[in-house]
C-alpha cells in the first residue's frame, strides 16, 4: 500500500472562477509574460475578438498667419487590427508531486512575513506562472500548430526569414546582420541595426526605444563591452545595460537560436487580451475525490494576441538573403 507523507484536501466552494473572480489567475498568466511584466509592450485589456489600434499623425501643421488660412491636409490616420486567439490551459497535476514545492513555499512566505496561500491558490498560481512563460514564446514566435497565429517575429513558431516576412513586424526596416552572433561581432550587428533606425529618426525620440534581443545575444553584448573596459562596473545592474544611449532588453520570447535584433519602442508592441470582458475563466477540479486518483485538474480559458501599432516604426536585424 502506498504511504502518503501528507494528508490534505482541497477546499473548493466554487470550483469555477469566471469574469472578475478569474482575473487574479488569468491576468497573472498574461501579465506574467516577461515582455509585458517589464513594461516592454503596451497592454490593452477588455478586447472582444478584435481591436483597432489607431495612430494619428500630423506633419508640419504650422503655417504663416493669415485671415483665413489654408487647410494643410497634413493629418493621416493609420490603423492596425489586433486579433485575439482563443486559448485554453488544461493540466492534470498530482497532489503528491507538487506537495513538496507547496510546503517549501509555505516556509519561505512565513519567513518573508507573508500570508501563505492555501493549496488551491498555490496550484492555480503555479500553473499561471508556467502559462506566462509559454505565452511569452508565442507572442514573439507564433506557433506552427496554429494555436497562436501571428507572432511579433514569426507566424509559425520559427524565427527565420520566412517567419519574419509574415510576422507583425514584417514592415519593419530590414538590416542585414551576421548569420550567427558572437561576442566578437554583436556590437557590429547592433551598429548595423542602429544605422537603419537613424534613417527614421522619429523612432529614437519615442519613450523607451531600444534593442530587443535574446539572452544569449545580451550576454555576448556584455562580454563585448566588458572587453572594451567601458561602462561595465561591478556595481552596475546588468538588467539595465544600455548601448549607444538606448536600453537593451533581453527577451525570453526571442530564443537563443534566433540571431535577430529588433529596435523599436514599447508602445509600438501591442498585446491585447480579453481580461475584464467577463469571458475569461479558471477552474480547479479535485478529481481525486471522484476517481480514486491523486490528481487535480486546472483549466483556464482566455484570449490574447499581438500587433504593432505603427507597422514601419522599427528595424529588424537578421541574415536576410532577399
Amino acid at each position: 500500500m502506498k504511504s502518503q507523507k501528507y494528508n490534505f484536501d482541497i477546499t473548493v466552494t466554487d470550483n469555477t472562477y469566471a469574469g472578475e473572480l478569474a482575473l487574479p489567475y488569468v491576468t497573472a498568466a498574461v501579465t506574467g509574460a516577461e515582455t509585458i511584466a517589464n513594461n516592454r509592450a503596451r497592454l490593452i485589456e477588455g478586447v472582444v475578438h478584435k481591436a483597432v489600434v489607431s495612430n494619428l499623425n500630423i506633419t508640419d501643421p504650422i503655417q504663416a498667419a493669415a485671415c483665413a488660412g489654408t487647410d494643410g491636409a497634413n493629418t493621416s490616420l493609420t490603423e492596425q487590427v489586433l486579433t485575439l486567439n482563443d486559448l485554453m490551459v488544461k493540466e492534470t497535476v498530482c497532489r503528491g508531486t507538487i506537495f513538496p514545492t507547496f510546503i517549501a513555499a509555505q516556509g519561505r512566505m512565513r519567513r518573508d512575513g507573508q500570508i501563505p496561500p492555501d493549496f488551491s491558490e498555490f496550484l492555480l498560481a503555479t500553473v499561471a506562472a508556467k502559462t506566462a512563460e509559454n505565452l511569452e514564446s508565442l507572442m514573439w514566435a507564433g506557433d506552427a500548430g496554429a494555436i497562436w497565429g501571428l507572432g511579433l517575429l514569426s507566424n509559425d513558431g520559427v524565427i527565420d526569414e520566412g517567419g519574419i516576412d509574415n510576422s507583425a513586424m514584417k514592415d519593419f526596416t530590414e538590416a542585414v546582420t551576421d548569420a550567427a552572433f558572437t561576442a566578437a561581432n554583436i556590437l557590429g550587428n547592433m551598429n548595423t541595426v542602429f544605422a537603419g533606425v537613424a534613417a527614421t529618426p522619429g523612432i529614437l525620440a519615442k519613450d523607451g526605444a531600444g534593442f530587443y534581443l535574446s539572452y544569449e545575444a545580451y550576454a555576448f553584448m556584455q562580454q563585448a563591452i566588458a572587453a572594451q573596459g567601458t561602462d561595465m562596473g561591478y556595481n552596475r545592474d546588468l538588467k539595465t545595460v544600455t548601448y549607444l544611449g538606448y536600453p537593451v532588453y533581453p527577451t525570453a520570447g526571442i530564443p537563443n537560436t534566433a540571431d535577430v535584433i529588433v529596435f523599436t519602442y514599447p508602445d509600438n508592441i501591442v498585446v491585447g487580451t480579453n481580461a475584464y470582458t467577463g469571458n475569461e475563466s479558471a477552474s480547479l477540479i479535485p478529481v481525486y475525490q471522484y476517481d480514486g486518483s491523486d490528481n487535480v485538474k486546472v483549466s483556464m480559458d482566455f484570449a490574447a494576441g499581438v500587433q504593432t501599432a505603427v507597422p514601419t516604426d522599427g528595424v529588424v536585424g537578421f541574415a536576410f538573403t532577399a
